[in-house]
Parts: C-alpha cells; structure tokens; sequence
C-alpha cells in the first residue's frame, strides 16, 4: 500500500511540474519530509559528510533549514532552500537533480536571455549572442541586465551553485554555461532584456534584447563541426608542439564518438615521435569524467617514472541498506564492497594497499618524453582534474589557467544513491566513494589545485575569436625554444 501511494504521490507532483514549476503549491510540512529523507541519506551513504562540519553542527544546519520552511514553496524555491545544508556539506556531486518533466518544461516553456557570456576577472562580457545576429557586440562587457548592475548578478547566481568547498571558480565557470537558465530562475522572468553595456571600443550603449525558449535557442544556435569532437589532436607546424584537445575524459561519451583511447593514445605519440615534437600541450578546459582509470591511462602517456594515482578511497556505506521505493541503489557496488573495503575506524573503510587502484603505474613504452603543459579551468574537474594534479605534483609539466573544479585533497565520485523526493519530485545524488589524490596538493583545504601560472581569456579575445590562454602559451613556448 505504501508503494502504491508513493507512486500515486509522484506522478500527481510530476504532472504538476509539467503545469508549473513556480507555483508555491508545496505545503511545509510535507516538505520537511523531503529534507528529512535527504538528511537520512547523507548521515547514511555519504562517504565524507562531516569534513568542513560535525555530525552535531551538520544536523543543526539542517534543523535551521526545516525551521525555515513555514509558507508554501514552489520547486525552484524549495531547491534553493536546500542550498545551506549542501553548501555546509561542501560536495558537488551531493547535488539536486530537477524531475525530467521540469527540465522539459523548462526547456519548452521558460523565456530566456539568448546570450552566452564568460565572466572574467575585470567583469562579465558577451561571449556569443544566440539569436543569430549582433544587436550587442561581441566582446562587450555587461555593465547591468534590466537595471540589475551585473555584479548583483553575478554573485546572487554564484551563491546557488553548490562546488567542492570554497572553490568560487568552478562556481563562475557553472553560472557562465547556465547563465539564462539561472538568470530565469533565481533573478526574474521577463519577455524583455534590457542590456547596458560598453563596447571594446569603450562606447556605452544599451539594447533591448527578447527572449527565447530554451528549444529555440538550441534550433537557432549552429553547431560548431570538428569543435564537437570529444578528443583531437593538432600539430603546431613552427614550433614542435602538439596541442591535444580533450573535452571529456568520460568513457561513456567517448564511446559514442567512436574515440578508443589507447588508440588514439599510441597514434598519437607515434606522431609526436614521427614529427619529431618537443611540446606536448593538453588542453582539458571544460572536461570531466568520473573514471581515476582514464587519468592514469593519459598520464601513463606522458610519465617518465612509476606514478600513483590515488593514496586512497573511502567509503561508508558497504552493506545494501533496506529496500525504499524512492531510493535507487547501485546493486553492483554492494555486491562485493565486503570483499573489497576494509573497516578503517569511526564508520569509514578503505581499499587495501594492494588493490590495482592504489598501486604504482607504469608509464606506456613510448611514453612522451618532451615538455609538457597542462591547460585547466574552473570546470575542469575529476579525472581531469585528477591529470592536472598528477601533472603538477609528478614535477612532470606546468599547469597553465585556473584552479581546477574538483578539491585538490580529496573529491567524491563514483556509484551513487538516487532518492526521489515524494512531495517535491527533486532527485538527490548521493555519491558513495570518496578518492584521495596521490601527492600533496597545493593552496587551501577547501579549494582546488591550484595552476603554475594563472591565465584567463581577455576581452580583446573574445571580440576577436582568440583564444588567448592558447596565443600567450605557443608565444611562451616559441620564446623558450
């Protein structure tokens, strides 16, 4: 019966997400359920949920946001009434996940600001204009949206994105990719964009720009050909290097584009061999990947000695918990998790020392022995961002950009916990390994690896269609030849 009631509930939420996800037609007391089961699973799945708070502190935070809860609240308000609790736990694979017929709807329905914008350090600028054609110049910096001075802007959506710690850059990175959907959630939602902004020629202008729907955005926008390809490789005729593009380190993804990686891993240094490159540059911007697999396969490409990637993984939860129509558990983990973990002391268990994950790795046998940069950003996160601290702490090339996406002293990953929200229809992940990096890392505790050389793209840059992290690095290389 309970099941049967369960599903009833959830199909009456997913159909009124259909009709309207701001409605504030979630009563309180109902919503506290929700919190609480999302409580359960933290105390219960997490493998680290009491790094930056304690059990005590943790719960009073949670206590704090079901007190709050007292009026009806819509999906989007209940999502960012939870923000506290999961910024407390400071893990970004802890993480919302709206009902699919929300997204659709949004996708459908949500007038949106058809711009893409890069926020950089002096301010946010105009990335691409979706509409088509330039009622604002590229490259123009965005002094104020409807009025609202970009700076509210920018930190009131910066302050609804859950990261690993303190780690503001993969925040600004999240709100660049998710501008107009945020913009439309937790800012206003209008049919009317009225833009202030000054020009790279420095002339202040202002333009009404009108919405779009996220579906026509994505008819309207052109694919960008060879750039949507997950792995490419290009040669840089006049100075020796090879610059590797990696947009994603995920199997799944590869697969689909056809990409085997120790394929294209062997082609490529036999060209770097044949062409006879001195510098290699791996460019990983924007990637990620939830396989430590794949940041040892590519830096087993470019070692030199014996490397570790990670010192350890930890987990909590090794035993399947009680069946829950609303929980979908990853099966496959908890059938050997006994085997493999070994109890290591106040709830935690960890792999042996022994096991294939933790041991030394040999480099491949035509391995690349020249020099090597590694390109990262805010968004470039696990394994890819496990590569750049393997890169930097191996002593084995310079990290050029941003601090990475994923916390340099440990990050979570892996299989997770899936619980399904009876009242809110919200989906809650819960990852259940947490993996330590191999080395030390460098900066604070709470943020990311930090770069050898921090490098942004410049305004000038994107009015002009330069990469400018990539002209200022082959200028470096040519000059130190």
């Amino acid at each position: 019966m309970r099941i049967i009631t369960f599903i009833a509930t959830l199909a009456l939420v997913q159909n009124t997400m259909a009709q309207s996800y701001l409605d504030r037609t979630l009563y309180p007391e109902r919503l506290h359920d929700d919190l609480e089961m999302l409580r359960s699973a933290i105390h219960e799945a997490h493998p680290d949920p009491y790094r930056y708070h304690t059990k005590a502190e943790l719960d009073a935070l949670i206590d704090r946001t079901r007190d709050s809860i007292r009026l009806p609240m819509s999906v989007v308000e209940f999502e960012q009434a939870l923000s506290p609790v999961l910024k407390g736990l400071g893990d970004q694979h802890t993480r919302v996940e709206w009902p699919a017929v929300m997204q659709e709807a949004l996708m459908a329905n949500a007038i949106l600001l058809p711009m893409k914008v890069r926020i950089l350090p002096d301010g946010v600028y105009l990335e691409e204009e979706l509409k088509g054609f330039r009622s604002v110049p590229v490259g123009s910096r965005i002094l104020a949206i409807n009025g609202r001075p970009m700076e509210e802007v920018v930190e009131r959506l910066i302050a609804t994105v859950i990261g690993d710690g303190a780690n503001r850059t993969y925040a600004e990175r999240v709100v660049e990719r998710e501008f107009n959907l945020r913009y439309h959630l937790h800012i206003e939602r209008t049919n009317v964009y009225r833009i202030g902004y000054r020009t790279p020629d420095h002339v202040i202008g202002e333009q009404i720009v009108f919405g779009m729907t996220g579906n026509e955005i994505s008819n309207t926008r052109k694919p960008k050909g060879a750039a949507l390809l997950p792995w490419g490789a290009t040669e840089i005729p006049d100075g020796g290097v090879l610059w590797l593009h990696l947009r994603t380190l995920d199997p799944d993804s590869l697969a689909l584009a056809g990409v085997r990686p120790d394929r294209f891993l062997n082609a490529m240094l036999a060209e770097a061999n044949r062409s006879k490159v001195r510098t290699l540059v791996i460019d990983v911007r924007g990637a990620g990947g939830r396989e430590p697999s794949m940041a040892a396969l590519l830096f087993s490409a470019i070692a030199k000695t014996p490397f570790k990637v990670l010192d350890d993984i930890v987990v909590r939860s090794i035993a399947p918990p009680v069946a829950r129509i609303s929980h979908r558990i990853p099966e496959e983990h908890y059938a050997n998790a006994n085997a493999r973990f070994l109890l290591a002391g106040k709830g935690t268990y960890r792999l042996p020392e022994t096991d294939g994950r933790l041991v030394l790795h040999d480099p491949m046998a035509k391995a690349f022995v020249g020099k090597v940069y590694l390109i990262s950003d805010g968004y470039t996160r696990d394994a890819a961002a496990l590569l750049a601290m393997m890169v930097r702490r191996n002593d084995r090339g310079r990290v050029v950009g941003e601090e990475v996406g994923s916390n340099a002293f440990g990050f979570t990953g892996g299989p997770e916990w899936v619980v399904t929200a009876p009242t809110s229809g919200l989906r809650f992940h819960i990852p259940l390994l947490k993996y330590v990096p191999a080395g030390r890392g460098t900066g604070p505790t709470d943020r990311g690896e930090q770069p050898n050389h921090q490098a942004y793209q410049t305004p000038a840059g994107l009015a002009n269609g330069r990469d400018d992290i990539r002209s200022s690095l082959l200028e470096m290389i040519r000059e130190l030849e």
